[in-house]
């Protein structure tokens, strides 16, 4: 009776995130066959991968890698946030601001990261720098779209009722500023965050003696493809790791109401 109940309670928290589930266990199913296929050399099955992640764990080659990374996004993507989503407001807000500062913006979409590290590895030479700068300029430009797609849909109905009644600014700030920035800002978020592990790999690899990068280039050099997917692996959960436990609670936080609407159903 106690495991039949156990299952249940087990079934009812698991339901949120069911198709999560399945879409892993697929994911984890095709990688497995494309491992029988083309055989171990070529592609690692996931229980290779997972036994490499092992030994670069008890090594402690995993948690240094990990830090020097973590450091390098950390930093860069607090600066992109900030940068980005001040001088989109400011874009939003100001008309001749957002003119001139669009080219700027256009540039650093089209500029592709691979340049970036060219030209860091040139101004900087190698160390932090690189990674950091090349980070920052590449996810600047989607939190500053963000920010300014938020100012310009701003519903000033809404904004101008408020007036009316004389809305204390802290409770305009709390329950109609900052709801709306950040609906706008968060899509930004997981966009920039993704695109910023990517580039502090790529970095890393091509200018750095540390960090995941490094260590991935590192076992390319030694053809160890078991330890080239277990890097990869590790750069993916790392990902989730951020966006499912960092990001999404955040907005669970910040964004009640978006949990709390009573379904309609529709006869």
């Amino acid at each position: 009776m106690n495991s039949t109940l156990w299952s249940k309670n087990l079934l009812h928290s698991l339901k949120p995130i069911l198709p999560e589930l399945v879409g892993l266990g697929g994911f984890l199913l095709s990688w497995q066959l494309g491992a029988m296929h083309y055989g171990s050399v070529v592609l690692p099955s996931p229980r290779e991968t997972a036994i490499a992640i092992w030994r670069l764990a008890t090594t402690g080659k995993l948690g240094d890698a990990l830090l020097t990374t973590s450091f390098h996004l950390l930093v860069a993507f607090t600066l992109a946030v900030l940068l980005g989503t001040v001088l989109g407001i400011l874009a939003g807000i100001k008309l001749w601001f957002k003119k001139a500062i669009s080219p700027i913006i256009t540039a650093l979409q089209g500029i592709p990261p691979i340049a970036w590290i060219v030209l860091t590895l040139l101004w900087f030479g190698t160390g932090n720098a690189v990674p950091i700068f090349t980070i920052t300029v590449a996810t600047l430009p989607i939190m500053f779209l963000g920010a300014v797609e938020a100012i310009e849909t701003f519903p000033t109905p809404l904004l101008e009722m408020a007036n009316l009644f004389r809305t204390p600014r802290n409770m305009l700030l709390r329950e109609l500023y900052f709801p709306h920035l950040f609906t706008y800002i968060f899509p930004s978020l997981l966009a920039g965050l993704g695109l910023s592990w990517r580039v502090a790999v790529m970095a890393e690899l091509l200018s750095s003696e540390t960090g995941i990068g490094a260590e991935l280039n590192l076992a390319r050099i030694n053809l160890d493809t078991d330890e080239v997917m277990a890097w990869i692996a590790i750069v993916v959960c790392s990902i989730w790791v951020s966006e499912y436990l960092l990001l999404r609670p955040l907005r669970r936080r910040l964004e009640p109401w978006r949990h709390s609407q009573i379904p309609v159903n529709i006869k």
